[in-house]
């Protein structure tokens, strides 16, 4: 091979080489980067909304309860037992079904005597701290599904014996229902605000480019804290109302 050949081949090579790094150095597009530069992207706004609906509740949740203090374990088990099976009786007279009556506490628990050294009446004191009689709790918790006899299923059960009535609370049979009436109805509101702010700027509101929503607020069971009823009046409930709230994002394109 002629000096001249060798020359031009080895030049050649470099020039290959020199090409070779150029495409690999050569950065990449950036992940995203519109494919022709020359179109301007999309136009869009950004509308939030929100929306709630008004509910009333259907279900009210009672806490009925039966404390027994009595001398042995076995008779405060006993005590608590008989009360506790006519309060849950006297429930399911008032049309409450076996399944919405729910046991949520039991519990049995000593009685001390008090640390004393006498009797106010002369007569010998028991030993101190010795345990003299155990007291059992029992509650349970009461769905009532027809809330125009939730007062009489208070009144029925501490007529059979109940000793703690825990209060009502309130909620919604169907909460996942108001929650989707609620979020349409945001969709429509976030819709209507973006129709009218587009017809103010004098364009039109295009396709939908994406939607998000926040955390339906669902009320939880709420108390009710009406006044102790008198002894001889049945005793009052009202349900009063709730609000289920939905916020939507929605981002629409302009044309």
């Amino acid at each position: 091979m002629s000096t001249h050949f060798r020359t031009v081949a080895a030049a050649g090579l470099a020039a290959l080489a020199v090409a070779a790094m150029t495409l690999v150095l050569r950065p990449a597009p950036a992940l995203g980067a519109p494919t022709d530069p020359s179109q301007p992207p999309a136009r869009t706004i950004t509308v939030s909304a929100s929306s709630h609906v008004t509910l009333v509740p259907d279900v009210a949740h009672v806490g009925l309860g039966i404390t027994a203090t009595k001398p042995t374990v076995e008779a405060a088990r006993a005590e608590a037992a008989r009360v506790m099976n006519a309060v849950i009786a006297a429930a399911r007279d008032k049309g409450v079904a076996e399944r919405d009556i729910r046991t949520t506490s039991v519990y049995l628990s000593p009685q001390y005597a008090p640390n004393c050294t006498y009797a106010p009446d002369g007569s010998s004191c028991a030993k101190p701290n010795a345990i003299v009689g155990y007291t059992m709790n029992e509650e349970v918790d009461v769905t009532v599904r027809n809330l125009d006899v939730a007062g009489a299923v208070v009144d029925a059960a501490t007529a059979a014996g109940a000793t703690n009535v825990n209060g009502i609370s309130f909620t919604v049979d169907d909460p996942d229902k108001a929650a989707t009436d609620a979020e349409v109805a945001a969709i429509g509101a976030a819709r209507s605000k973006a129709e009218a702010m587009a017809q103010a700027a004098g364009v039109s509101l295009g396709r939908v480019m994406s939607m998000s929503e926040s955390p339906v607020a669902i009320p939880y069971p709420y108390p009710y804290a009406g006044a102790a009823p008198a002894r001889d009046a049945a005793t009052p409930v009202q349900p009063g109302t709730q609000d289920v709230t939905a916020t939507v994002t929605m981002v629409f394109e302009l044309a």
